[in-house]
């Protein structure tokens, strides 16, 4: 997979977000093996990577979290080499590798997302959609099939709305507020801040969408291929975390974590993860993959925007690295 200049020039973006992103150890250890790890946003999603407690370090790895806001551009650093592992859909993962690519999922991340479709505040009903624009993330992110699903439920047919792509959920939110576009698809705690700003909600995603795998940890096969310790390691820590997340003795750790990561107030934080931990479908419970959530986005290739059908699903699973964290 060839990148362009444009491309380039996000990646060289890509780098200095990461300096930003996360403070320099500076008295780091010389056993930490520093893993750059590309991320789409900060937010609930990606709570396990954001409260890690020490847990990669105490598996001797120097965590850099690189903030991409899109999974397209999450995916072209991963191509690029200049991440090791990234945060990304898994409908992304497989067009890359459609266009030449050699990813390799090596672990889960959010299965079932949870998004509220927060609306201007004229917006009543979903018949009200009508002729409008809704913001997207993207041609081929996976929200896409969850929104017209929501969207067809209740009277909407494609064609009878336009979808805008603006990028990640701040993004998206900004333009529902300022009223460029109508809706928006939006996750925790993004949803509750734009509820008490003013803007309204017609629905939530689980309501319509509930056996799904939207992101996944990814990899280049052949970089996982030469460094399988460090593979191993880095999912351990990320299946602790996942443990630790889930443990009720750990909720004033983990809230305030979101409270400082996702510049979210308390309540916010509160409300989010009691909502994660009612569904306990979002964030897995040991880093898995729903396999049968991942079929179930392979075998709807068309719906997701892909030009061509996608290998099978299980041919860019490679989870003997998580099962062997997982011991």
């Amino acid at each position: 997979m060839r990148l362009s200049s444009k491309s380039a020039l996000i990646l060289f973006h890509l780098v200095v977000l990461s300096l930003l992103a996360e403070p320099a150890h500076a008295q780091q250890s010389a056993k930490l093996r520093t893993v750059n790890y590309g991320v789409i946003t900060i937010s609930a999603l990606n709570w396990p990577f954001s409260e890690h407690q020490g847990m990669f370090q105490r598996e001797g790895v120097d965590f850099v979290r690189v903030l991409g806001d899109t999974t397209t551009t999450t995916s072209q650093a991963l191509v690029a080499g200049a991440t090791d592992f990234s945060q990304m859909n898994l409908v992304q993962l497989l067009a890359a590798n459609t266009s030449g690519a050699d990813l390799v999922v090596v672990g889960g991340d959010v299965m079932v997302p949870i998004y509220t479709l927060i609306v201007n505040p004229s917006i009543k009903s979903y018949a009200e959609l009508k002729g409008k624009r809704l913001a997207v993330a993207g041609p081929t992110d996976p929200l896409n099939y969850v929104l017209v699903r929501m969207l067809e439920a209740n009277g909407l047919k494609p064609g009878e709305y336009e979808l805008l792509g603006l990028g990640g959920t701040p993004t998206r939110v900004a333009g529902v507020q300022k009223g460029g576009v109508a809706a928006a698809l939006v996750n925790q705690p993004s949803d509750f801040k734009a509820l008490a700003a003013g803007m309204g909600q017609l629905g939530r995603s689980t309501d319509y969408v509930d056996n799904f795998q939207y992101t996944v940890t990814g990899a280049r096969r052949d970089w996982v291929q030469k460094n399988k310790d460090l593979v191993v390691r880095f999912l351990r820590a990320y299946v602790r975390a996942c443990e630790f997340f889930y443990n009720p003795s750990n909720k004033e750790t983990v809230t305030r974590v979101l409270m400082e990561r996702a510049k979210a107030d308390r309540e916010e934080a509160v409300k989010t993860y009691d909502l994660y931990m009612q569904t306990k479908k979002t964030i897995p419970r040991r880093g898995e993959v729903d396999l049968a959530g991942a079929r179930a986005v392979a075998q709807n290739w068309k719906q997701f925007g892909l030009k061509r059908e996608p290998p099978p699903v299980e041919s860019v699973m490679d989870l003997s690295y998580l099962a062997e964290a997982q011991k």
